[in-house]
């Protein structure tokens, strides 16, 4: 750091005049025009490892402005996330402090001197996990005065100096992993995907034109309508062409079938698709379209020649579930389309809604405008429950996506229409009673807005906390304001009005509600105890000792209010093993009104130590949805690379992890630990495993997508795809032959057959599929194994049917680029990617040549 004057009399000077620059000109000087004050550079110093704990990083920030930087009055925000509420400061020129959440302040201390334009100084700072990629850097900066507490100048995201100690992708492991791979002609692969219980190849061919007649008994016209404009869309008719003596029919049949079973006939004369509901009809065509050849919306095609057969088909498993979070960072109503759509497209028949949070409520509610106009934005000022502070790197811009934002009545509509027409069931998710931030505050300012008026009963009604509460308590995302009170009749009032305007949506929608997501996860230790409510409420019910005690109130409470709305209670997993505990201990707990039907549980957290609990569950007889943090959570980073977004929290999950997961025993494919590292060869002996009537309580399978960090709408694609099609095979398909087989070798060798199509299915059919689908989906693709030997560089792909592309001039692979074939013998840096046929591809993968 540059020290400057010290006369007391130029600081004030100074001062006086940055105040005067910072009121007149903070508007206009938002990042986004170029005129921020400070830049900021960042640096990994040195990152977690056994001798080390914490990772040591290093902010350098330069005066850009023409004034000087004062030695007091300013802070500079900045959110940076799983890191710890505990950043440090190592420099003693400033200190770093949590605001709450992961959003935190630099603030000078009394040694800071100022710094001229042009200079800069140094803030050296630790924090407790590992970096793992660039969402590790601090983002969403901007900066504040305190003589204009109403301002903020957005910054731009730091830059990154030093390169060469970040985080690099793993080549080697990928290399090898990659070897199991084989190359299958598209001609031998799979005709259907997700695959069917029953494909039998039948003699000849039929020809569909654009003149094909659809028929239905009537209980199917909705589906024939909806099939008869993907067909228009495909031949690209106008309008359904008049049925020429020589057309082919196409015919729904209503049969005695199971829920979304269906059979579908192909012959030379027409096809015939059966099944006894509207799910299975929608299943079958479904299934004809996955047929059709995958580039098909992008040619004019005027015939499409089928081989002829006869498929008999139905699920596995009656939930295959996807949960969209649009509470951390906001997703638009388009981007929530096009999720519905891929989910149809591969039979996936539940989205799981999560539209509220602690940094958001996305959702109109009649009557309950603060849940809106407070709890869905974020930005600076925040104090007095104007808004939520900024979260995620939202930034100071309260309109700045993805942190603000909300669906309107009309929009939540037209999603539940759009989902409903493809036999996608919506349920909605209130978070509560913990990760309740922005609700709590969003009804504390409609508390604060009925005081004024004088109106203490309309002021309480739908009030969430005790304001005289002085518990103390910090959740895993370091709020300690985010658990509603249990105690107070206002919190089941605000719960029986959300629930009520809820199901007056789908009412008015005409889409199907038989039950609501009441959360009940991660409600931390602490809550509750200095609450004055609470303690009048437990002298009044002395059976309510604990806060475990108060949180099972809550929910027979939830449980008594849904049922009078005619709904179901569904939840995670804490609905049966309680709140937090300070040790993190768990156990499953005996609640025999929750058992057999009466509640559904999602079994989220099958890790660290945990990993019999979905199985306890099950076996004493509560219906579960399998979530596993460590196989079905979708923001996990797919591959170690410091260019690869996503979480590390739990490790990564890559697209092996997911396709390997074995519902009914999937202590069979969980090998490492939460760091990566291999699990003792003994580690499962003695877990409680999966009994008979267990079995018949788990329900289905569920892919999660959180998306703290997922700013751009384009990286829930990103992280969804293909993974999605992973958990949609093993939710759909039978059982497959390497699950059942009880030698391990044969089992493996089993699986590696089945990957090898699994990814040729992906590479030569459904991901060409998706390029095209709905304009394209931005899926991930896997960057190239590599490793070096003999002299040479090996490359080699995970997706058959792409390309690796390579430079060694240092330049970065682009499409035209020199097409990998065999192994390269230049010496020095080789830069390679992969790269689908329509030219995007994966991070780059840099290896040296010595």
């Amino acid at each position: 750091m540059q020290n400057h004057m010290n006369s007391k009399m130029f600081l004030v000077t100074v001062w006086l005049a940055c105040v005067v620059w910072v009121s007149g000109c903070s508007v206009r000087a938002r990042s986004e025009e170029g005129e921020a004050p400070v830049q900021v550079a960042w640096e990994l110093v040195r990152n977690t490892s056994a001798e080390v704990p914490r990772f040591q990083a290093r902010l350098v920030i330069k005066n850009t402005s023409e004034q000087v930087l004062p030695a007091s009055g300013w802070r500079l925000y900045f959110n940076l996330r799983y890191h710890g509420y505990d950043l440090k400061s190592s420099s003693a020129v400033a200190a770093i402090r949590q605001v709450s959440g992961e959003l935190f302040y630099v603030v000078p201390t009394a040694s800071f001197q100022p710094v001229a334009s042009g200079q800069s100084f140094t803030l050296d700072y630790s924090g407790k996990a590992p970096v793992a990629n660039y969402q590790d850097v601090p983002s969403g900066l901007f900066l504040t005065w305190d003589a204009d507490s109403t301002r903020a100048i957005a910054l731009a995201n730091p830059t990154i100096d030093r390169k060469d100690n970040l985080p690099t992708p793993d080549y080697r492991g990928v290399y090898d992993q990659n070897k199991i791979v084989r190359d299958i002609p598209l001609a031998e692969l799979p005709a259907v995907f997700p695959t069917p219980a029953a494909l039998v190849a039948k003699t000849g061919t039929l020809t569909l034109t654009g003149d094909v007649h659809i028929t239905a008994d009537p209980a199917f016209q909705h589906e024939a309508d909806f099939l008869q404009e993907e067909l228009k869309a495909m031949f690209n008719t106008p309008a359904p062409s008049p049925a020429s003596a020589n057309a082919k029919n196409i015919s729904f049949k209503k049969e005695t079938l199971p829920a979304e079973a269906y059979r579908l006939s192909i012959t030379p004369q027409g096809i015939t698709i059966a099944a006894g509901d509207g799910a299975g009809a929608f299943y079958g065509l479904r299934s004809l379209q996955s047929l059709f050849p995958s580039d098909i919306r992008s040619t004019n095609t005027s015939n499409l020649t089928l081989a002829c057969a006869e498929i008999k088909d139905q699920p596995r498993f009656p939930m295959r579930a996807f949960m969209l979070d649009v509470a951390r960072n906001f997703q638009s109503k388009e981007q929530v389309l096009r999720i519905l759509d891929v989910m149809s497209l591969y039979k996936l028949n539940v989205f799981h809604f999560h539209f509220s949070d602690d940094e958001g409520w996305r959702l109109e509610i009649p009557g309950l405008p603060e849940l809106t106009e407070i709890g869905s934005v974020r930005g600076y000022p925040f104090q007095n429950n104007q808004r939520l502070h900024p979260s995620y790197g939202s930034g100071a811009t309260p309109g700045k996506p993805q942190g603000s934002g909300h669906y309107s009545r009309e929009d939540f509509l037209e999603i539940l229409r759009y989902a409903t027409r493809r036999h996608i069931r919506v349920i909605p998710e209130i978070e509560s009673p913990g990760h309740a931030r922005a609700a709590i505050l969003s009804m504390d300012a409609r508390y604060q807005k009925y005081m004024q008026e004088n109106n203490r009963a309309e002021a309480e009604r739908y009030l969430l906390r005790d304001v005289n509460d002085r518990s103390v308590y910090r959740s895993n995302q370091y709020f300690n304001d985010n658990v509603m009170n249990v105690a107070l009749p206002s919190t089941y009032a605000f719960i029986d009005k959300v629930v009520t305007e809820l199901q007056r949506m789908y009412k008015d929608a005409n889409a199907p509600l038989t039950m609501i997501h009441m959360a009940g996860d991660e409600v931390p230790a602490g809550s509750w105890e200095k609450s004055p409510a609470v303690a009048a409420f437990q002298k009044e019910n002395a059976s309510l000792k604990t806060s475990t005690d108060l949180w099972r109130h809550y929910f027979i409470r939830m449980k008594e209010i849904l049922r009078e709305h005619g709904l179901m209670l569904y939840g995670w997993e804490e609905l049966v093993t309680g709140v937090q505990k300070s040790d993190d201990s768990r156990e499953v707990l005996d609640i025999p009104d929750f058992k057999n039907g009466n509640v559904l549980v999602d079994a989220w957290w099958n890790a660290g130590g945990h990993e019999a609990m979905p199985y306890q569950m099950a076996n004493k007889g509560y219906d579960i949805v399998l979530a596993c943090v460590d196989h079905f959570y979708f923001d996990m980073a797919h591959a170690p690379a410091f260019e690869e977004p996503g979480d590390a929290w739990v490790g990564l999950i890559d697209l092996q992890k997911v396709y390997s997961f074995v519902p009914f025993d999937y202590y069979r494919n969980t090998t490492t630990d939460l760091a990566g590292k291999p699990l003792p060869n003994d580690y499962f002996n003695g877990k409680e495993k999966l009994s008979a009537a267990g079995k018949a309580h788990i329900k289905g399978l569920q892919g999660a997508l959180w998306v703290e960090n997922l700013a751009r709408q384009e990286l829930v694609e990103y992280m969804l795809l293909p993974r999605l099609l992973a958990l949609a095979e093993r939710a759909w398909a039978p059982e497959a032959d390497w699950e059942r087989e009880p030698n391990a070798a044969k089992s493996l060798a089993l699986y590696k057959t089945r990957w090898s199509v699994f990814m040729n299915v992906l590479g030569k059919k459904e991901l060409p599929r998706l390029d095209v689908f709905q304009g394209g989906y931005a899926y991930h693709i896997p960057y190239p194994g590599a490793t070096v030997e003999n002299g040479s560089v090996a490359l080699n792909l995970e997706v058959p049917g792409f390309d690796i592309r390579y430079t060694t001039d240092g330049s970065e692979p682009v499409m035209n680029s020199t097409r990998y074939e065999t192994p390269i013998k230049t010496k020095g840096v080789v830069k390679a990617k992969a790269f689908n046929q329509k030219g995007r591809s994966s991070v780059t993968l840099v290896i040296e040549n010595p």
